[in-house]
């Protein structure tokens, strides 16, 4: 690919989508410490130099990618959970199984805070919040159209908490081991413990604690 500077707003945005495309093939493929400014432009048949006339860093690529792979969760959620589910374990077996489905978010959302914010710029961080504001306040929407006896506030806190314990749980579980190649002792039986039966059984402790 050719990969010219952009002219206009439109093919801005296709080399910014282009930029990020090529960061999360790259991600999947070698991690993200591995990840350079000259790796990027390399997949993209660019210079090093003209990629900082859309990005001053490579945490600020990932904080777009982290926002996008956060739209494609939640409008997941809202096409699964359509209608009130009696069951609380059904519930919350479900939404396991739908968080595990974006496994690259749980991924990179696992190492925001303590790294990509490090070197992201302001400007890109406030976006990235603001964002994330908008699209978990749609989430707690759709907990609220599958637990209807749920209140504003208790959804809002549900989300905080489910997704607060899933960042923390995630890179811990075995499934986060076989994506990156991590050994896995399975005779010591500890470390050793899949993400969805960890993650419904925390999930009932919320929920169980909201409404009573």
């Amino acid at each position: 690919m050719s990969f010219l500077r952009a002219h206009g707003e439109k093919q801005k945005q296709e080399r910014v989508q282009q930029i990020i495309d090529a960061t999360i093939k790259l991600y999947d493929e070698i991690g993200y410490d591995k990840i350079t400014f000259s790796k990027i432009a390399l997949n993209l048949n660019f210079s090093r130099i003209n990629l900082y006339n859309y990005f001053s860093c490579k945490e600020d690529i990932f904080l777009l990618i982290l926002m996008q792979e956060i739209r494609q969760m939640v409008a997941d959620a809202e096409v699964s959970f359509t209608a009130p589910i009696d069951d609380l374990d059904a519930f919350c077996q479900k939404w396991a199984a739908m968080l595990l489905r974006h496994e690259r978010l749980l991924s990179i959302f696992s190492i925001t805070n303590t790294i990509i914010l490090a070197g992201a710029s302001d400007e890109q961080h406030k976006e990235f919040r603001q964002q994330m504001y908008v699209d978990y306040c749609r989430l707690a929407a759709v907990a609220r159209v599958a637990l209807p006896q749920l209140d504003a506030e208790q959804a809002i806190r549900f989300i905080d908490l489910e997704n607060s314990f899933a960042l923390v749980l995630y890179p811990a579980s075995c499934e986060y081991k076989k994506a990156n190649n991590i050994t896995i002792f399975s005779e010591i039986g500890y470390g050793t413990r899949e993400f969805i039966p960890q993650f419904i059984a925390y999930l009932k402790v919320v929920l169980a604690g909201l409404l009573t």
